[in-house]
C-alpha cells in the first residue's frame, strides 16, 4: 500500500524515472544469465526497550493487540535509547520476460544497531558484497542496483559514487548500473513489498535489551539519548562493546523471527 503521505506527491521526473527502470529491467532481462539484479533499502528503526520495560516494535500511533482477558504488558511510546535499523536487499530472480514476476528469488535482511552501527554507503556495499558471495552470484560480470533517494544510497552524493566504485572494483565487475526512483516515489522500489511482509511480522511484538554488568547500567542510565551514548563510547571504547553485547540477543531473536516469517 502507499501511504497517505505519499498519495498525492508527484515529481516532475516520475515519468523519467519509471523509464529508466524499464530500460535496465529490459537489459537485465537481456543479459540474465551473466546479471545480478538487487534492490536495496532500509526499513523503520525497531525500538528497543530497557531491561525490563518491552516496547512495541511497532511504529508510534499502530495498536498493540492484546488477546482478550490479558494485561497490556508492552510499552508503546518513541523515547528509547536503543533501536535497531533492518537492511533489506532483494536478490531478484531476473525472468526470462518482462512481464514475468521479479519476486522468486533471495530477501537478505541484515540488522544494524542505531548508535553505533549507522547505515553509511560503504557499509550498505560491503553488505551487499558479503549477500553474494553467499549466494555464489558475485562472479556474475553484471551487477544492477535499484534503490531509493536515501541520503546513504543518492547516486549523486560522493560518498555514494565512491562507495558504488569500491563495490566494482572488489567484485571484479564488468558492468554496474545504479539508479534510483523518483522524489516521493520510494515505493516504486520492489523491495518495498517486501517490507510490507516484515512489517507485519513486526505487530504485536515486545523487545527489550539484555541487562549489562553493574558499571555499564549506571554509565547507561546517566545516557539521555543517542548523542550521549556516542561521546561516552569515544571514551571508553568498553562502553560501545558492551552496549553490542546487550542488543545482541534482541538481533538475533529478530534474525531467527525474520527467517521463520519470510
Amino acid at each position: 500500500m502507499i501511504q497517505k503521505r505519499q498519495w498525492r506527491k508527484d515529481h516532475c521526473d516520475g515519468h523519467y524515472a519509471a523509464a529508466i527502470f524499464q530500460y535496465k529491467s529490459e537489459l537485465a532481462v537481456k543479459f540474465r544469465e551473466v546479471a545480478t539484479f538487487a534492490c536495496l533499502d532500509d526499513m523503520h528503526r525497531i525500538k528497543v526497550g530497557e531491561p525490563g520495560f518491552p516496547v512495541a516494535a511497532a511504529e508510534r500511533g499502530r495498536r498493540v493487540l492484546v488477546r482478550d482477558g490479558a494485561s497490556f504488558e508492552v510499552g508503546d511510546h518513541n523515547f528509547t535509547k536503543f533501536s535497531l535499523v533492518p537492511s533489506v536487499a532483494l536478490v531478484n530472480g531476473i525472468p526470462s520476460a518482462l512481464e514475468d514476476s521479479w519476486y522468486c528469488e533471495q530477501v537478505i535482511v541484515t540488522l544494524k544497531e542505531g548508535a553505533f552501527e549507522p547505515s553509511s554507503p560503504l557499509r550498505h556495499a560491503a553488505e551487499l558484497k558479503q549477500s553474494l558471495c553467499q549466494q555464489n552470484t558475485a562472479e556474475n560480470p553484471m551487477l544492477f542496483l535499484y534503490t531509493d533517494g536515501g541520503p546513504d544510497h543518492r547516486i549523486t552524493y560522493l560518498s555514494a559514487q565512491v562507495a558504488l566504485i569500491c563495490l566494482f572494483l572488489s567484485l571484479n565487475l564488468d558492468y554496474l548500473l545504479a539508479t534510483r526512483t523518483a522524489p516521493y516515489h520510494s515505493w516504486r522500489n520492489p523491495v518495498e513489498r517486501i517490507m510490507s511482509t516484515l512489517n507485519l511480522g513486526l505487530q504485536s511484538i515486545g523487545l527489550m535489551r539484555q541487562a549489562g554488568d553493574e558499571t555499564f547500567e549506571k554509565d547507561m542510565h546517566k545516557c539521555n539519548n543517542m548523542g550521549d551514548m556516542r561521546k561516552k563510547a569515544s571514551k571508553d571504547d568498553s562502553f560501545r562493546t558492551a552496549s553490542l553485547d546487550s542488543v545482541a540477543p534482541v538481533k538475533v531473536l529478530l534474525s531467527k523471527y525474520f527467517k521463520d516469517w519470510n
